[in-house]
């Protein structure tokens, strides 16, 4: 009996060993969790560009809740620098509207507030073809 408690613990022993010692093929395999990181906020004047620069190890894509945001690209994978541009800010306030960043599979989401200054010269004038007056 105390022969085969012997045996049956080298044996476990070596079982245990050969785990142990065995490939890192799945260390490389399991995934790391994904991060996206940028600036949390940034101020565009009334008719201008900014770079959002995003530190990530994943592939990532933007878009933006409002319709004078544009961003360039608005995908990629690890770090990049994104141009964030803004058409111009006709209303007379300052306006804020949000970039959403989120991963391949949309598990993580982090958001950049983007801040627009009013015209500078609080006139309001109107693009080529605009009517000047809404009606």
């Amino acid at each position: 009996m105390m022969e085969m408690m012997k045996k049956t613990t080298i044996l476990l022993l070596m079982m245990a060993a050969l785990v142990a010692c065995g490939d890192d093929d799945d260390a490389e395999t399991t995934k790391k969790p994904d991060y996206i990181a940028a600036n949390e906020e940034m101020t565009l004047s009334d008719n201008s560009e900014g770079t959002l620069a995003i530190k990530s190890n994943c592939k990532w894509h933007l878009y933006a809740e409002v319709d004078w945001l544009f961003m360039d690209p608005a995908s990629g994978e690890g770090n990049g620098k994104v141009t964030i541009t803004a058409s111009p800010n006709k209303t007379g306030d300052v306006r804020s509207g949000t970039i959403y960043m989120r991963n391949e599979d949309n598990s993580l989401e982090r958001t950049v507030i983007v801040y627009q200054k009013k015209n500078a010269d609080n006139s309001l004038v109107p693009e080529p073809g605009e009517n000047p007056f809404p009606e």
